[in-house]
């Protein structure tokens, strides 16, 4: 198990520059050397069978789009309303599929799924299988798949850049105390050769 020491963080905000990084670095690597979609039907993609399936964007993460795309349908929710941290903005913005997204424009949650970070109480960052309790089965989380090297380092470094905007910063801390309180068990990957 490897850890990244997550060190000198300086109260700041990503800007939209960072977010174009981000996507760009996250642009390629996937789960598998195929399309994880074939083996459960690309349910992580679905609506859901109450059209009520979705993800959350990150603070900030909405400049990436016009809110226009025909492929998404938006919601602005109070972040109180949906347990986030005090410091997120509000709104927080619920996003939901209407149909397969353009991959180059699906949202970094997408992008980093199934994995999820964990920051111990020392500061290391962990990369953890999503500990979320799923309306659906994923194959990569449920059969234990092994993950390209290359998806879990690139989530990782995506993780080391997102962790230095303080209310990102709270919210995984935050949800990493919650898993400590709880005992939820942690599946960490390794992150460097």
């Amino acid at each position: 198990m490897s850890t990244h020491k997550t060190t000198n963080i300086v109260d700041t905000m990503l800007t939209p520059k960072d977010y174009q990084y981000l996507y760009h670095l996250t642009a390629g690597p996937t789960p598998l050397q195929k399309n994880c979609g074939v083996l459960c039907g690309s349910v992580c993609c679905q609506p859901g069978e109450n059209n009520d399936l979705g993800i959350y964007l990150f603070p900030g993460e909405e400049v990436m789009f016009t809110r226009r795309e025909s492929w998404l349908i938006w919601e602005a929710q109070d972040p109180a309303e949906q347990l986030f941290p005090a410091s997120w903005p509000n709104p927080v913005y619920f996003v939901r599929c209407t149909r397969s997204c353009p991959r180059e424009k699906r949202p970094l949650a997408c992008r980093f799924f199934p994995l999820a970070p964990h920051l111990q109480q020392n500061g290391d960052l962990l990369i953890i299988y999503e500990t979320l309790d799923l309306p659906y089965s994923c194959p990569l989380i449920t059969q234990n798949l092994p993950l390209q090297k290359t998806f879990i380092q690139t989530v990782a470094t995506a993780w080391q850049v997102m962790l230095k905007d303080s209310r990102i910063r709270d919210f995984v801390e935050e949800e990493s105390r919650y898993h400590e309180a709880r005992g939820i068990p942690l599946r960490v990957l390794k992150t460097e050769p």
